[in-house]
């Protein structure tokens, strides 16, 4: 099971990005080499929690290699944007902006390896290069390791750098967005800012589980921060009932009352807005150990 650990998964991260980086940045074969290097890197890191997240689960086989068995038949790993959807629930600072061009670059190199097309020879880097750095210097800080060990002292400064302004880009802009939003509230007349917010307030009343109520940081109302399930805690008694309360990892906020909205967990960063919420739930003990339906096995 060696070539799925993670130290292996590591070197060749690291074997792909010093050819890219032995190539001009502005040629295609950069973007390409660079590309491989992510997807290597991101298997590194989940298998760094522990390498039965590469297998396929639809094969017993993959399963139990992953686990150190020597078994008959040919192992299959996870699929790449399989990859990045785990990464996403279990890598602090790897979001769905992450794993949007971490699914776009493996795109692009599908297009180059399956097909006709020349994709990495139109992609400029601005599109995609900060970002890229990003989520390079993100798995590594999860495996404990530095940019600098990854890229190299050459190219480690200039990455940097593109990194902090993609910070500054982005705090720019949502700060931007907000000032717009609270000059147009704050424009209105002070009834209909008042029906506004009690309109907001009432819609709040039939929230989705998966939302919390949150004050908008431009109008001061009442707004809905939204997010995707991390875990479970276990279930306990309250007011005579089985409860569980759920963790949630907030990536999106709507302000009912000014239009204002957050698009990911870094823009709600930007304003200061907690990212994680609780949400408790009734539940029964025949839910939690004999589900009406057996789920299916390959059912991902």
């Amino acid at each position: 099971m060696n070539e799925w650990s993670p130290e292996q998964f590591w070197l060749k991260a690291k074997a792909y990005i010093d050819r890219a980086n032995a190539i001009g940045h502005s040629s295609p074969d950069f973007a390409f080499w660079s590309s491989l290097s992510l997807e290597f890197l991101a298997r590194a890191a989940l298998t760094t929690i522990h390498p039965v997240l590469n297998a396929d689960p639809r094969e017993d086989v993959s399963l139990l290699h992953a686990f150190g068995y020597t078994v008959p038949g040919q192992p299959k790993s996870l699929p790449v944007h399989a990859v990045y959807l785990r990464l996403e629930k279990t890598v602090p600072g790897f979001g769905k902006t992450q794993r949007v061009l971490c699914d776009y670059l493996a795109l692009l190199r599908n297009q180059e390896l399956h097909t006709a097309g020349l994709p990495f020879d139109s992609l400029p880097l601005s599109k995609w290069l900060s970002r890229f750095y990003e989520c390079c210097d993100v798995f590594c800080s999860f495996m404990k390791k530095t940019l600098n060990e990854f890229l190299g002292s050459d190219v480690e400064p200039s990455a940097r750098q593109l990194i902090q302004a993609l910070a500054t880009k982005l705090k720019s802009e949502v700060e931007g967005r907000v000032a717009a939003h609270k000059k147009v509230f704050d424009a209105k007349g002070a009834p209909e800012r008042e029906q506004l917010a009690k309109k907001a307030s009432g819609v709040l009343l039939f929230a989705k589980h998966n939302a919390v109520e949150k004050q908008c940081p431009a109008c001061g109302s009442k707004g809905l921060a939204s997010g995707s399930l991390i875990k479970e805690l276990p279930p306990m008694f309250v007011d005579d009932g089985l409860r569980v309360d759920q963790e949630y990892i907030a990536s999106a906020f709507e302000c009912l009352a000014c239009g204002l909205v957050l698009k990911s967990l870094e823009e709600l960063s930007v304003v200061g807005m907690e990212p994680r919420f609780t949400k408790r739930r009734r539940t029964e003990l025949h839910e939690l150990h004999e589900p009406d339906y057996e789920p299916e096995y390959d059912n991902m």
